[in-house]
């Protein structure tokens, strides 16, 4: 276990994981996951994704960007950042969780904690896809407040973003 995580922490220090080094186990991934989210290693996170979920990071990105560049004084849709979990506070805790396959879909609990206020934590969960590289992240389903009935996910805050 000790090894797991020098050899994570090695990888994360020479720019996160690369697709090479992508998890083996789904609950893998999570960890590598919560890691990078506890750093707030937006870059790690992004090694982390499927193709599909990273290109469109990327657009959102450079759509983000040219917001920016052409109104500077107005904070862009992802002034704070892509919001890769549901509340833009740093948990100096993440913790995988329960992995569920529904539907054809395998999804990871990952807990977000405050350890001085226990209430303050959320749970989100990881959409992963076993690939010929290993895990990885192809959604992440925030939680839903308990006056919402549909749970909003990365992808459609990503495309959601920029409507008119």
């Amino acid at each position: 276990m000790r090894l797991n995580a020098i050899f994570l922490a090695m990888c994360f220090t020479v720019g996160g994981l690369s697709n090479a080094l992508a998890a083996q186990t789904a609950t893998e991934l999570a960890k590598a996951f919560c890691q990078t989210r506890v750093e707030d290693n937006a870059a790690g996170t992004r090694n982390l994704l499927t193709p599909s979920l990273r290109d469109a990071v990327a657009e959102a990105e450079n759509r983000n960007d040219a917001i920016a560049k052409a109104n500077p004084d107005d904070k862009p849709p992802f002034g704070d950042g892509i919001p890769y979990q549901t509340y833009p506070d740093l948990a100096p805790v993440c913790e995988p969780g329960t992995v569920t396959d529904t539907d054809g879909r395998t999804l990871v609990e990952v807990s977000y904690k405050f350890p001085q206020t226990p209430e303050a934590g959320w749970t989100d969960r990881i959409a992963v896809l076993s690939t010929p590289e290993g895990w990885l992240i192809d959604d992440v389903l925030y939680e839903a407040p308990a006056d919402q009935t549909e749970a909003l996910t990365l992808r459609m805050v990503l495309e959601s973003a920029f409507d008119d």
